[in-house]
């Protein structure tokens, strides 16, 4: 939580929702608006805004104060201070979960569904939206020049195969996978956002909004070679191939239950 402590400051400037992960909530979610929906890891709220602006009772979860600090604000939206592991609600309470981008800071996965499971309701929806770094394209750019930064990904994102069936197990309820390529303008600028753009990288707003840019000497060194690279002409030479793509497969995907 720390990072988040420190990046929440700033998250706002580059971490907004896309309407097409909206969209995606919603289609897996397949709840009627008035429903009550729980965001954990809700971040600023910006997904949970979205929500709520379409007539959803939202419950933002969120354990870093700063970010808390910067959510947003509605009148469907309520805020509260909590961590996956141990929900602040009671049993069978509401319609919906959804967690964009926030499974991986959890601290006991097993434990995270059990109280998932605990909160929602019979027949509750669930929709996870993760990634796998494993099934990012081979020859990504992003492994060349963001190593160490990709070498902690594997660390802290289990394999989906091994995340579908825990969650599985903990919901008792089969689990569905939804690819989800991205898109070159996703407006919700995480870390694999900028497959296209390589430039984007060397934006401090963007650093300071994604965890993994957010820390440590390594990256800085893996920023200098992105940066010597764009100067010498020597990334377009040999990646200049994804500026044509419109989507790109960088593993990520949702789970719904």
């Amino acid at each position: 939580m720390p990072i988040y402590n420190q990046i929440g400051k700033t998250y706002n400037t580059t971490r907004k929702a896309d309407p097409r992960i909206t969209h995606m909530i919603l289609q897996q979610l397949k709840l009627k608006p008035s429903a009550a929906i729980l965001d954990i890891g809700a971040g600023t709220g910006n997904y949970s805004y979205e929500l709520a602006d379409k007539g959803f009772h939202v419950i933002a979860l969120e354990p870093s104060e700063i970010m808390r600090t910067q959510g947003k604000q509605y009148e469907n939206l309520t805020w509260k201070e909590g961590a996956a592991e141990q929900i602040p609600l009671r049993d069978h309470s509401v319609d919906g979960i959804i967690c964009t981008l926030a499974s991986h800071h959890f601290h006991d996965l097993s434990l995270s569904f059990q109280e998932m499971r605990r909160v929602l309701k019979e027949n509750g929806k669930i929709v996870i939206f993760t990634l796998d770094p494993r099934l990012c394209e081979e020859e990504c750019w992003l492994f060349d020049y963001f190593g160490p930064v990709l070498d902690g990904a594997y660390r802290i994102h289990p394999p989906v195969k091994e995340l579908s069936q825990l969650l599985e197990k903990q919901i008792e309820r089969p689990v569905t996978m939804v690819p989800f390529p991205l898109p070159y303008d996703l407006a919700d600028q995480f870390f694999f956002t900028g497959w296209r753009t390589p430039e984007l990288y060397l934006d401090r707003d963007f650093q300071r909004g994604t965890s993994p840019l957010a820390k440590g000497e390594e990256v800085n060194q893996c920023l200098e070679h992105l940066q010597r690279d764009l100067e010498n002409g020597y990334w377009h030479e040999k990646y200049q191939q994804v500026i044509h793509l419109n989507e790109y497969e960088c593993g990520h995907f949702f789970l719904v239950v």
